[in-house]
């Protein structure tokens, strides 16, 4: 489909005119020629509807496919690819598009508008005075995701229409920016740990050293079984991950990771080559190595609930079970600088993404310092230091000297 501008030869004069034409699959269906180009675009315009419609029932499909029914598609596409916990909180949001105004339009009707609308609906829903309840941006990009694969699956042509004010609305509430320092300092880890071992059930505490000490996400230190420990070698080897239902929180594993990159080897330090020897001597070397009191797989909400009664004792900001991750990212880059390496450990694919995690400051060193403070050349010069130090004897001398009425005065 287009209009391009042509030469012409009419009664020995060179003029412009202009050609639209429609096309579909490679084929010119139809063509029209006209003096002026507004007049070729309205034609163009007015024409490939009526003409695609007969040649293309796909098109006709799609201007007719409601919102409530590509979202069905969707999830149809959605089971087959992506992993179940994505599924399954793509699934927790359903209510959200099911119920609100978005289920009633035509999906190629969908625009900035009808957008703001929902978002007003939602903030009027009963959950979002919830005090949980900071923001509908995941609701947002769950649109997002769903009206992209509609243009990029069923329709070429339709233009995803959020724009960065519906993201600024989805956030109705005051949401608290995160700590440049997201990481615990290692004296308030030893802290946690002593009090893990004092108070909880000694698997927690493990656990929480492993992590520490690792890096691994909760689902893969969870997930790792003896046949994946080699302590001669010095190695655990990160191939699987615990999928935590979302509905009745039972805990599955899976032979699989979060990604490609995230099936690694990882050495280990001696203090967890001590921890995991003593484990395989009173528990023996079968199952998982990190399991409750009846042998099994570990619930998440058990571990979050006592990583979090730590942190809420020892009066530390912290809570989430993903702060260890963090934290070893932060220390490992700091006390390292090999970003490659801690990479590596972590098990990203970028090393933009290893970078948040292990944060700017950690890359800083005392040699950054210095070399700055070089380039201003401020440092204090022989005389420099005689001056000031004369100075500093006669206001000395000067306060000596001060009478004790003039000292009552005051």
């Amino acid at each position: 489909m287009s209009v391009t501008k042509r030469i012409r030869k009419r009664k020995g004069k060179r003029i412009s005119v202009y050609r639209a034409e429609i096309w579909a699959k490679g084929a010119r269906l139809k063509g029209k020629t006209f003096d002026t180009k507004a007049e070729a675009y309205r034609w163009h315009d007015e024409m490939k509807d009526k003409v695609l419609k007969l040649h293309d029932p796909k098109k006709v499909f799609a201007k007719e496919l409601l919102f409530s029914e590509c979202l069905e598609k969707y999830f149809e596409w959605s089971k087959k690819r992506n992993r179940k916990a994505t599924v399954q909180a793509y699934e927790a949001r359903l209510p959200y598009f099911q119920e609100g105004v978005l289920a009633k339009h035509k999906i190629r009707d969908i625009d900035a508008e009808i957008i703001d609308l929902w978002l007003d609906w939602l903030i009027e829903h009963p959950t979002a005075s919830h005090k949980w309840r900071k923001s509908f941006t995941h609701e947002l990009k769950t649109l997002s995701v769903i009206l992209n694969w509609y243009r990029n699956y069923i329709d070429a042509s339709f233009v995803v229409q959020i724009t960065k004010r519906h993201r600024e609305k989805a956030k109705y509430k005051r949401i608290q920016s995160r700590r440049p320092d997201y990481f615990v300092r290692p004296d308030d880890v030893r802290n946690w740990i002593d009090w893990l071992k004092r108070y909880k059930n000694p698997v927690y505490w493990e656990l929480a050293t492993f992590m520490i000490l690792t890096g691994c996400r909760v689902g893969e230190a969870t997930a790792l079984h003896w046949d994946c420990v080699d302590l001669k070698m010095r190695l655990v080897r990160i191939s699987r991950t615990i999928f935590w239902d979302h509905w009745t929180r039972k805990p599955e594993l899976q032979d699989t990771t979060k990604t490609d990159e995230s099936t690694r080897s990882i050495v280990l330090p001696e203090i967890l080559i001590e921890l995991l020897d003593r484990k395989l001597k009173e528990e023996g070397g079968t199952g998982p190595v990190f399991k409750n009191q009846n042998g099994e797989l570990l619930k998440y909400n058990a571990i979050q609930s006592a990583f979090n009664a730590g942190f809420k004792a020892l009066k530390l900001p912290w809570r989430s079970t993903h702060i260890c991750r963090h934290t070893y990212a932060t220390i490992a880059l700091s006390a390292t600088r090999d970003l490659s390496s801690v990479q590596a450990s972590l098990g990203h694919k970028s090393r933009d993404i290893t970078e948040k995690y292990a944060k700017a400051i950690a890359l800083l060193s005392s040699g950054t310092a210095e070399k700055t403070a070089a380039v201003f050349d401020l440092a204090l010069k022989e005389s420099d230091e005689k001056n000031r130090n004369r100075v500093q004897n006669r206001v000395q001398l000067i306060s000596q000297k001060k009478s004790p009425e003039d000292s009552g005065r005051s």
